[in-house]
Parts: structure tokens; C-alpha cells; sequence
């Protein structure tokens, strides 16, 4: 067992984004399944009082008081059924944008569609008297986060073809179209709010991708913003110590050469690089257990 999660940690520190999302999101998914089977055994409904806590609202009081809720509803899945189709699409539009775009911007994407996504949903269910008696219905999962990475990278590239089961050879673009008018026709069906998350998630990603082709890259605004509460969180005050013989020395400075790194360090780091290597063009199944237990002790130093 511990050989398990020694090999899922370090699948996760060695991983792209791609694969980072994906843990996140199905471990998640399996917290909350443990929730709902103890909630079972003891005759308890834990789930839905845990549900409100970390999915959106369309109720203006929740999401005041729960304002976290905008990022987390985006990695919740109640049904398996969700979560595997949602994960399932965010590998493969994950992987082509991340192969051109990279991972930096897949992540930005992934979050600012996501809140694309709720603010055209909770618009909506404040706006039409459909929705009157629905103040504050829940909606999670990562569909919009999906969505506006899909419709990013068909926009970005829309003639990558993809190879789909008892079809064929499918142009991405098409796909893209073809989940959009599914959620456009069945507005007026079941998942009402979820559907239009996904419009909003799909076109923030157009937009996003229109944007990118004329040198706006959004992503940037995105990181500037989170490196700024980043820097907030992990800044430490400054201390400034001053000798009495520092004083007296008056503008006398001193300056230190950095070391140099040994030749330990540099075998060290070739390894690393060599292993790192063969991941990105094998697949982290290929290396050898020796490799991989090397990788993840040097992940932990």
C-alpha cells in the first residue's frame, strides 16, 4: 500500500497539469463519496450538508458569506457518471492545449472559465422569472472549466483531428461545435443552470483564443493577480541586523562569491533531467522502479 502512494505522489509532483487537475478532481470526488457512504452506515445525510459549503450558489447571501464557493464548486462531482465524462474530455482538450499553449495557460483557462461559468449562471438566476423559485440552487462540477478549454484550443486550432471511436477522423472544431448546440438545444430540458455554465465557460474560451491569436494573452492578468495574494501569504517582515563594528566601518562593504555547484550536485541534477526525459516522451509508466524511487525521494529533499 505505501509503494501505491509513494507511486501516486510522485505521479502527481512529476505530472503535468493535465494530470494535476485530474488528481484533484477525482480525489475530491472520492472524499465525498466516503462522506456519503459513512453518512449511509450511520442514518446520517452528511452530504448535503456538506454540498452548500463547497458548490455555487444562485443566492446572493450564500455567496457573500461562502465566497470560496466560486473555485471549489469547479472541482466537485457527486454522480461517477459526471466525473468520468468531465475527466475523460479534460484529458484529451487538456492535453492538446497544453502540447501547444502549455500548462501555465491551461491552469489560467481552466480557473477564469470556471468563473465565467458560474457569473453567467448566477446572472441568469437572478435575471428570469423562470428561475424565481429556484433562489439558491446549487451547481458544481468542472464542465465550464472544461468547456473553455475545449472551445480555446478548437478556436485556437480548429483543424486538429481527433480519432473518435465508430467515426473516425473528426476535426476539433467540430466537436467543440457539437457540445455547444447540445447545451444550446437542451436549455429548456434538465440541467438548466449547468448548461449555462457551460456557454459561459465556452465563451470565455473563444474569446480567450480570439484574444491570443492578436497577442492578448489573459492568462497573464490571471497570474498577476494570484502571484500578488501569493507574495501577501508568504511574505516575512525583513530584519535588518547592524554590528556596532558594521556601524563604525562607515561605507565599508563586503561581498561574497555564490558556490559553486559540486560535481555531486551536477550528476545529481543530469539524472534528474534524464529521467524527466523519459516521461515526457514515454510516459511515466516507462520508468523503472529504481527511477521512479529516485524521482521521489529527490522530490522530497
Amino acid at each position: 500500500m505505501a509503494n501505491v502512494l509513494d507511486d501516486l505522489k510522485l505521479a502527481y509532483r512529476s505530472g503535468s497539469i493535465v494530470t494535476r487537475l485530474l488528481f484533484v478532481n477525482v480525489g475530491i470526488f472520492l472524499v465525498l463519496t466516503l462522506i456519503r457512504i459513512f453518512g449511509f452506515f450511520y442514518q446520517a445525510p452528511l452530504l448535503p450538508q456538506v454540498m452548500p459549503w463547497i458548490a455555487g450558489s444562485s443566492g446572493w447571501e450564500r455567496m457573500l458569506y461562502r465566497p470560496w464557493t466560486l473555485i471549489t464548486y469547479m472541482f466537485v462531482h457527486e454522480g461517477l457518471f459526471h466525473l468520468f465524462f468531465n475527466m475523460i474530455l479534460l484529458y484529451v482538450a487538456g492535453r492538446i492545449f497544453e502540447n501547444l499553449l502549455n500548462g501555465k495557460r491551461l491552469l489560467a483557462v481552466y480557473f477564469l472559465g470556471g468563473i465565467a461559468g458560474f457569473l453567467l449562471y448566477f446572472a441568469a438566476y437572478n435575471i428570469f422569472p423562470v428561475f424565481s423559485s429556484q433562489n439558491g440552487s446549487l451547481i458544481y462540477g468542472a464542465s465550464a472549466s472544461i468547456m473553455a478549454i475545449l472551445v480555446a484550443i478548437a478556436t485556437y486550432q480548429p483543424n486538429i483531428e481527433l480519432r473518435l471511436i465508430l467515426i473516425g477522423n473528426v476535426k476539433l472544431k467540430y466537436i467543440a461545435i457539437f457540445f455547444v448546440a447540445i447545451d444550446v438545444l437542451f436549455l429548456d430540458g434538465g440541467n438548466t443552470g449547468g448548461r449555462i455554465a457551460h456557454l459561459g465557460g465556452a465563451i470565455f474560451g473563444f474569446l480567450y483564443a480570439r484574444q491570443l491569436q492578436k497577442g492578448n494573452d489573459w492568462s497573464k492578468g490571471f497570474f498577476a493577480v494570484t502571484d500578488f495574494f501569493g507574495q501577501l501569504v508568504n511574505s516575512k517582515p525583513k530584519m535588518k541586523v547592524a554590528s556596532s563594528r558594521a556601524r563604525t566601518a562607515g561605507s565599508a562593504k563586503t561581498t561574497s562569491k555564490p558556490s559553486q555547484p559540486s560535481k555531486q550536485d551536477k550528476e545529481h541534477q543530469t539524472k534528474i533531467d534524464s529521467i524527466l526525459d523519459k516521461i515526457s516522451h514515454s510516459g511515466y509508466d516507462s520508468l523503472t522502479k529504481a527511477e521512479k524511487e529516485y524521482l521521489f525521494n529527490a522530490s522530497k529533499k
